[in-house]
């Protein structure tokens, strides 16, 4: 098989990601991206050297996006009915991948990776690389098109899950999540100031949680508050074991863990801002890092079986090396979850040590 040929439908804060890593691999083609608009951001794609399709079959869209000074190279449908393509990746925001699915994906057979912000039933198959590779792997042989990356704080969690049950019995677990307010990018027309704002308790992050792990915590559940700020959720976890550990044997089930980075409040690192000063300074794209900080010196153990953990969440890149995973899951050209794995990491320089 010839390489996998890829285009993006939304240039967001996710799409953008995805374009560039997908641009990055050596057994994919990054056909081009697609949108409906032509701001800043699709004349960003442009300049980038990106092919620029219409996202939605109306010459009006077209025009205007042409008018804007966007050279359209047709829509992506278009590309759909010429079978062009071997799998879209859906970053449109949420709830326009659902409707893309229906009017798009599903009458032309294409596959399509959707992102964090649908539901699960849309794709019928969620995706953390580590966790359940191997599900979507048989799912796509059986002829299954579709997978859904889920959320940053899903993916984060699933990260840290799969970390403590693939090395002990978890019998329960709870999360409380510390949402940011919104993207940066939106801060001027969106977000809250001055304020903390409860969501329904509990939150959804647990449910979602399972549709990635199943039963492997029997019982989970998840609460979430939204605050102030603008970058970098923050997780704190209680996980309860069915057998003795030492606090030495949960940092090193932690250490080993793909995509897992462990950073110290003894060194200086004492919230969010230091994280995000950390990730400005690793050097890669945009601050990206990809991977999830854990701080090991607040790794608690109680009476031998209550684990205490605290993670920062990067809610613009964590997605990113799944969206490339969920790709070779998908077409097959990957059978082996680890060398995929181990392969993104490279192409993205995603750092095991953060300084």
């Amino acid at each position: 098989m010839g390489k996998v040929k890829v285009l993006v439908n939304g240039y967001g804060v996710i799409g953008k990601r995805v374009a560039d890593a997908v641009a990055l691999q050596d057994d994919m083609e990054l056909v081009g991206i697609a949108d409906v608009v032509g701001d800043w951001r699709v004349k960003m794609a442009q300049r980038k050297g990106y092919t620029v399709y219409c996202s939605v079959s109306d010459p009006k869209r077209v025009e205007d996006m042409k008018k804007a000074g966007i050279d359209v190279h047709g829509t992506l449908e278009d590309l759909l009915k010429n079978g062009a393509l071997d799998v879209v990746v859906d970053c449109a925001p949420g709830g326009f991948g659902a409707k893309n699915k229906e009017a798009l994906y599903d009458k032309y057979g294409v596959k399509a990776i959707f992102e964090g912000g649908e539901k699960h039933e849309v794709a019928g198959l969620s995706f953390v690389c580590q966790c359940n590779y191997d599900e979507a792997l048989e799912k796509a042989e059986a002829g299954h098109r579709y997978a859904r990356v889920v959320s940053c704080n899903t993916t984060a969690a699933c990260r840290i899950f799969h970390a403590l049950y693939t090395n002990f019995k978890v019998s329960k677990a709870r999360m409380f999540l510390v949402r940011r307010a919104t993207d940066p990018v939106k801060t001027d027309t969106r977000g809250i100031m001055n304020t903390v704002v409860p969501s329904t308790f509990p939150s959804h992050h647990a449910p979602d949680v399972k549709t990635v792990i199943h039963d492997a915590i029997p019982d989970l559940y998840s609460v979430a508050v939204k605050a102030a700020h603008t970058m970098y959720h923050f997780h704190l976890y209680d996980i309860h074991l069915e057998q003795a550990v030492t606090r030495e044997d949960i940092i090193e089930a932690l250490n080993k863990e793909p995509r897992l980075s462990l950073v110290r409040m003894s060194d200086g690192v004492i919230g969010l801002g230091a994280v995000i000063e950390i990730s400005r300074d690793v050097g890669l794209p945009r601050g990206d890092i990809y991977t999830i900080p854990v701080w090991e010196d607040l790794v608690t153990v109680i009476e031998g079986k209550e684990v205490l953990l605290a993670a920062a969440c990067p809610n613009e890149n964590d997605v990113i090396p799944e969206n490339v995973d969920a790709i070779r899951a998908l077409t097959l050209i990957e059978k082996d979850w680890k060398r995929s794995l181990e392969k993104t990491d490279k192409t993205l320089r995603i750092p095991k040590v953060l300084y």
